[in-house]
C-alpha cells in the first residue's frame, strides 16, 4: 500500500501542471444552458480549473428511481478551480459540502480553494508515507514493479480491507447522510481510483446495478485522456523504457479489473455488497432508506 501512494503521489506532481493548462470557457453560457436542460448521466462539468467533475445526476436505479441532479458530484482535486469555476458549483449546483479524500501531503501541496457557505471535510482513505514524488523517483519505482495492473488490483483491494480506508467511506456516508440541503462533492487527485470506489458505493446504496456502475467508473478513461497522455509524453521525454511508460499508463488508466478486484474482494469478505456497505461500513436499514429519500426522485 506504501508503494501505492508513492505512486499517486507522482500523478499529484503532474496533475498541477495538466490543470493549469486548461482553456478558458464561457462558463456563465454553460451554466445557463445547463440549468435548462437535462445533463445526460455520466456528463462532465466543464471547468476551466479541474477535469473529471461530473454530476451523478440522471442515473436510474433498478427499481425505477432517477438520481437527483446537482446533488452529489465527483471530481478530480480542486486546487485550481477558477473564480467562475467556484460560481458555477455554488450557484447551479448549490454546493454545500466538500469531501477530500487526499492524504496530507497531497493536501498540504495542493489544498482546495476556501469557499464561502461551503463546508470541507478532509477525510483521508490512504495512509501517507510522505514518500518522494521526483520523477526519477516515479521512473525507479516503476521500473522496479513486475506488474502495475496488479498493482492497482491489490490497491483496490485494500479499501476494501484496510481499516482507514473502511473508516474514511464510513465517515463519507454519514456526511452523505447529514447532508439536507444541496449538493456534495466528493474527490481525490485524478478523481478515478479513491473517488472511483466511493462513488460505486454510493451508487450500489441507491440501488445502481453493477453495470452502470462500472460503465460510469470507467468513464475517468475518457474525461482524463488528454491529461494522462500528456503526462506520459512528458515521461517519454525522460525515458525510453517501455516496461515504465506501459507502467505508468497503468497507473495513470481506470480499468474493469481494478473495481471487479473490490467487487470481488467485498463478496469473499461479505458475501455481497449490501452485506458490506452494513456490516463493513455500519450503515442500517433506515440509512439506506434515508439515502434514497435524499438523492432519489
Amino acid at each position: 500500500m506504501n508503494k501505492f501512494v508513492t505512486i499517486t503521489g507522482v500523478i499529484v506532481v503532474g496533475s498541477s501542471l495538466l490543470l493549469a493548462g486548461c482553456g478558458p470557457s464561457d462558463v456563465n453560457s454553460l451554466a445557463a444552458k445547463e440549468t435548462q436542460t437535462q445533463l445526460k448521466p455520466g456528463s462532465q462539468i466543464k471547468l476551466d480549473g479541474a477535469v473529471n467533475v461530473r454530476d451523478l445526476g440522471g442515473y436510474k436505479t433498478a427499481d425505477g428511481k432517477t438520481i437527483k441532479q446537482h446533488k452529489l458530484i465527483r471530481a478530480a482535486e480542486l486546487a485550481t478551480l477558477s473564480e467562475s469555476d467556484i460560481k458555477k458549483l455554488t450557484s447551479t449546483y448549490s454546493l454545500a459540502e466538500i469531501i477530500d479524500f487526499r492524504t496530507n501531503s497531497e493536501v498540504k501541496a495542493k489544498p482546495d480553494p476556501t469557499i464561502k457557505n461551503v463546508s470541507y471535510t478532509h477525510d483521508s482513505i490512504m495512509k501517507d508515507n510522505g514518500a518522494s514524488t521526483s520523477t526519477q523517483d516515479m521512473i525507479t519505482s516503476l521500473a522496479k514493479m513486475e506488474n502495475p495492473e496488479q498493482f492497482l488490483i491489490d490497491a483496490n483491494k485494500s479499501f476494501v480491507t484496510d481499516q482507514q480506508s473502511i473508516d474514511g467511506y464510513k465517515l463519507f456516508f454519514q456526511k452523505l447522510l447529514d447532508n439536507k440541503d444541496g449538493s456534495v462533492l466528493w474527490h481525490c487527485t485524478a478523481g478515478k481510483d479513491r473517488t472511483g470506489f466511493g462513488t460505486a458505493l454510493v451508487l450500489a446504496a441507491l440501488g445502481v446495478d453493477q453495470k452502470t456502475i462500472m460503465t460510469d467508473y470507467l468513464l475517468s478513461n475518457k474525461y482524463r485522456e488528454a491529461e494522462n497522455q500528456k503526462m506520459l509524453d512528458a515521461l517519454a521525454k525522460q525515458t525510453d523504457n517501455p516496461k515504465v511508460l506501459a507502467g505508468m499508463k497503468a497507473v495513470l488508466d481506470v480499468r474493469a479489473s481494478y473495481l471487479n478486484a473490490a467487487f470481488d474482494e467485498i463478496n469473499a469478505k461479505y458475501g455481497s455488497m449490501d452485506a458490506f456497505l452494513k456490516q463493513g461500513l455500519g450503515l442500517t436499514n433506515q440509512d439506506i432508506k434515508t439515502l434514497k429519500k435524499t438523492y432519489l426522485q
